[in-house]
């Protein structure tokens, strides 16, 4: 980067430090420093909740996902709308009522303290580890830019947005959380229309989607039902839901924005929001890597986007020299193809030689693997490399800066949320003496810090990754079908404390048998605990799919074991 970029990143990460940290004087009471006073307008919350959404992992992530492969990971967002309907419904009126600091205190009202706790537990684990991936992504772009080690970046992203956090409270949060929402829109508007006009002059809008169209990028619905299959029809709209309803429902970093709202209807406003901007917001990022793959297609590329790559050796460079030729061909048939799009054996030429480059890249990639015995992925590259070679000065501190604001708005959002559960659901509900209100004040920013830590070591504990996008979501559906369970148990009559507790760890025990639940292809046969996935023996399971099993296997047997709790009372009564 130039002086004036570095200049723009500086004057952009010292403003959200001020921004973040004005409202600390004014903070005197816990309610204030996680709730806002329970003040905020729907709009502001709207904006917040769907910052907290599109962070690093979206712009950086989606981008990658459809240059790697195409637009279905829209899908997993299709059943968003009927999921912000349905906890409108639902869950909403039902925290409003509470008055509520988390929503897991709900569930002391409903089923005791030990299944609010064990919760909460899950809650903690798993949001803590994704907000490893939550730094990391960020981190991708500063490692490429400042050809630095990944470990780096990481600790200086982490470190800097957990410092505004520990004292600016939920209201600093949400006013940055804002600001970064419009800077990070206008940032990704700005990167598509700058891709668009760097395009060949003979490849117009309509020619770009043909090309995108003809190498299969434009796939967007898959009606076809498979579940090992990650994004088709049935996956977004059924298993989906599932992860939706959870995730905004019943995780505190998200569910902690409505508990800000001002009323009811300031709460089911920004649910709405979200509800209308979600898809067309995802589908815009996976256009932009859409574009991006057209634009490759013609622009001279790196073999791979991934920096520090294997040493240079003699098959390296074959395997460069080879690239280059391919990619020169491809580039040749996909101009002969625009001449005559809807000449056949033009544009099988064009996909065949578009197929044979991927090869090409697919072989590098293990190749480097076996060099160097680490996992290569170059998904989250893409984009921060078109930003550093394709931008002028100026321009490419701007970026990063969009970048930068979208992982901060998720940052300091998850942390906050991680600080309110810590201290709410465990020191303040089993200290057995009330604690003076200074005293929680500086325990949530203690909290805060400790989740910083740790999410900073838990980004160095991921290194490189395959799609973060993809990632975060898997961690998320190791956890989110089960939690929603419970809050499921809170409608449903015979459920008793027990059931539910013990309903969420059979839940759990259930999501772990069935994420490891293996496919012989050969055989037909299914096993559990495959040794790893090869040729003949895959995962049988999405992983999206494992949010409504660990819904209904929570259901199930909190159920089960209300009705017997129940009958086994009533014969000793």
């Amino acid at each position: 980067m130039t002086i004036t970029d570095w200049l723009i990143l500086i004057a952009f990460f010292s403003f959200t430090l001020w921004d973040g940290l004005r409202k600390n004087k004014s903070t005197k009471s816990v309610e204030d420093l996680l709730l806002a006073n329970r003040s905020m307008p729907w709009w502001a919350v709207g904006l917040s909740v769907m910052a907290t959404q599109a962070s690093a992992i979206s712009f950086v992530g989606t981008a990658g996902q459809a240059y790697v492969h195409d637009m279905r990971f829209v899908q997993v967002y299709l059943s968003v709308p009927l999921a912000m309907i349905i906890l409108s419904i639902t869950l909403l009126p039902f925290y409003n009522r509470l008055r509520i600091f988390t929503v897991y205190e709900a569930l002391e009202h409903r089923f005791g303290l030990k299944v609010r706790l064990l919760t909460s537990f899950l809650f903690l684990l798993s949001r803590g580890l994704s907000m490893g991936l939550v730094i990391a992504a960020p981190a991708y772009v500063l490692s490429v830019i400042l050809r630095v080690p990944l470990s780096y970046t990481i600790i200086v992203i982490g470190i800097g947005a957990t410092v505004y956090t520990v004292f600016g409270g939920i209201t600093g949060v949400i006013r940055t959380d804002i600001k970064q929402m419009v800077l990070m829109m206008g940032g990704l508007v700005f990167c598509f229309v700058w891709i668009w006009s760097k395009l060949p002059q003979e490849v117009g809008f309509t020619e770009a989607l043909q090309i995108a169209g003809a190498t299969a990028k434009l796939k967007t619905i898959d009606f076809t039902f498979d579940a090992a299959e990650k994004y088709n029809l049935w996956s977004g709209l059924l298993a989906g839901l599932f992860l939706m309803l959870s995730y905004f429902g019943t995780d505190q970093s998200q569910a902690q924005r409505y508990l800000t709202a001002k009323s009811l209807n300031d709460a089911r406003g920004s649910l709405m929001m979200t509800a209308f901007a979600k898809i067309p917001m995802m589908f815009f990022m996976l256009l932009l890597g859409v574009f991006l793959y057209v634009f490759y297609v013609f622009k001279e590329a790196p073999l791979l986007f991934i920096p520090n790559q294997a040493a240079h050796t003699e098959q390296a460079s074959t395997a460069k020299n080879t690239y280059k030729k391919v990619h020169q061909l491809r580039a040749q048939a996909a101009y002969q193809y625009l001449k005559a799009p809807h000449h056949q054996p033009t544009k099988q030429a064009f996909i065949a030689q578009d197929r044979a480059l991927n090869r090409l890249r697919q072989a590098e990639i293990k190749r480097q693997e076996k060099t160097t015995g680490i996992r290569r992925n170059d998904t989250n590259y893409i984009l921060p490399y078109f930003v550093l070679t394709q931008m002028p000065a100026g321009l490419v501190g701007i970026i990063v800066a969009t970048i930068l604001a979208a992982a901060l708005s998720s940052i300091d959002s998850g942390l906050n949320s991680l600080a309110s559960s810590t201290v709410i659901d465990w020191q303040k509900r089993l200290h057995t003496k009330e604690k003076p209100t200074h005293y929680y004040l500086n325990a949530s920013r203690v909290a805060t810090a400790g989740w910083g830590i740790f999410a900073v070591l838990a980004a160095l504990a991921y290194g490189e990754t395959d799609s973060i996008v993809e990632l975060v979501n898997k961690v998320g559906s190791y956890f989110y079908g089960a939690i929603l369970g419970v809050f499921v148990l809170i409608w449903v009559k015979p459920a008793n404390g027990s059931g539910a507790f013990v309903g969420l760890l059979l839940g759990m025990l259930t999501v772990f048998l069935f994420d490891n639940l293996y496919l012989d292809t050969d055989t037909q046969q299914y096993h559990f605990f495959g040794t790893h996935e090869t040729q003949t023996c895959k995962k049988a399971l999405a992983y999206l799919w494992l949010n409504p099993i660990g819904t209904l296997s929570v259901v199930f047997w909190g159920v089960i074991i209300g009705i017997v709790s129940k009958y086994k009372n009533k014969r000793e009564g």
